[in-house]
This record gives C-alpha cells, sequence and structure tokens, in this order.
C-alpha cells in the first residue's frame, strides 16, 4: 500500500465540512488520514493522506 498526500489551500473554519466532503467524494475510500493544520485567523489546511488510486483498482 503507496500512500500520497493532497493538501487543500487555506479554508475558512466555517467552511471546513464543505472542504472536507468534496475531498471524501473526490477520494472515496482511499483516505487512511485527514489532519487539519491552522494557519493565521481563522483558516486551515487539510493535509489527507490516502492510498495511490492505481494500485485501489486492482484489489
Amino acid at each position: 500500500m503507496t500512500l500520497s498526500e493532497f493538501t487543500t489551500s487555506p479554508v475558512p473554519l466555517y467552511l471546513i465540512p464543505q472542504a472536507l466532503s468534496t475531498e471524501i467524494h473526490r477520494l472515496g475510500d482511499t483516505i487512511v488520514e485527514v489532519r487539519l493544520r491552522r494557519t493565521s485567523g481563522h483558516n486551515y489546511i487539510l493535509n489527507i493522506h490516502h492510498e495511490d488510486q492505481e494500485e485501489s483498482h486492482g484489489e
């Protein structure tokens, strides 16, 4: 299992659920871990670790 990482641009606090929902729909069951990191103000960056999609299609 090879993991990849995807990082969003800064997201305001009130849009975190929408941004996370978008990534869940895009990456689906390949998501392994989600981390939130606070930047300046009330902005956050989502770091999403997921399995490589090429390998998951073969399973």
